[in-house]
């Protein structure tokens, strides 16, 4: 299986992300984020449902439970020190499988704002966009599923992108 594929953008993708309803498992307190390429009109991509859940650092631990009680499965080799990662594969009737990530964190880690401020710009700015998307076409072909090679290709389109959305 290839893992960097790009996939078309499909409108489905707000859809899922709604239905996900995570809101009803977690606290007031957490914040939930559709972001990554399938929280972008037009963008595409591997076509997985990314979700920032964030908490307040005293609320982790028991969000972190919660998630895993909704059914997802953490992944302790994905995350980082500062993000947990969680996945959940669902197959449709159909045999299709659909994939949601949940990217956990602190409520003040820098790095959820940047993702969102990378989001925001892009949903607002059509020809970056498209520059995106065309390089993470080139880069899923040329990858050949080697996951440092593909993030250079992308890495300083992404790094000029994110410089514009926060303003540097």
């Amino acid at each position: 299986m290839n893992k960097y594929v790009f996939k078309d953008y499909d409108p489905i993708y707000s859809e899922l992300f709604k239905k996900e309803r995570l809101r009803k498992y977690l606290p007031k307190t957490t914040n939930i984020e559709h972001f990554g390429s399938t929280a972008v009109v037009g963008l595409g991509g591997k076509g997985i449902i990314d979700i920032y859940v964030t908490a307040p650092e005293n609320l982790l631990q028991a969000t972190f439970k919660t998630i895993e009680d909704a059914g997802y499965e953490f992944r302790p080799d994905a995350g980082t020190h500062k993000r947990s990662f969680f996945r959940r594969i669902v197959t449709d009737q159909n045999g299709n499988e659909q994939r949601y990530h949940i990217h956990l964190t602190n409520n003040k880690n820098p790095e959820f704002y940047k993702d969102i401020a990378f989001r925001d710009y892009l949903r607002s700015h059509p020809e970056d966009l498209k520059r995106y998307a065309e390089i993470k076409k080139k880069a899923a072909v040329e990858a050949n599923n080697d996951k440092d090679k593909y993030m250079k290709i992308k890495k300083p389109v992404i790094q000029e992108i994110l410089a514009k959305a926060l303003g540097k």
